[in-house]
């Protein structure tokens, strides 16, 4: 037996979780690699702000992750 759940039950979903991280004082990034138009919508909003989310495609997602970590490693020095 296999079911499927509809992509507006997932995204609703997902927006609730990252809610909850936020209230909870998660950082999220999001990297949206590849992602169709609405993956990459879901994934923005997601994301603790603009600068927090990255839309990567090929040899860019590189760049990504390197950003993601060069921040981590400034609060890391002053927290």
């Amino acid at each position: 037996f296999r079911s499927q759940t509809p992509t507006s039950t997932m995204d609703s979903q997902l927006q609730s979780v990252c809610t909850a991280a936020k209230g909870h004082g998660v950082t999220i990034y999001g990297i949206a690699f590849e992602a169709p138009s609405g993956g990459a919508s879901q994934i923005s909003k997601c994301a603790s702000s603009p600068a927090h989310y990255f839309n990567a495609s090929g040899l860019q997602i590189r760049t990504a992750f390197r950003a993601i970590a060069s921040n981590i490693s400034q609060l890391r020095l002053t927290q």
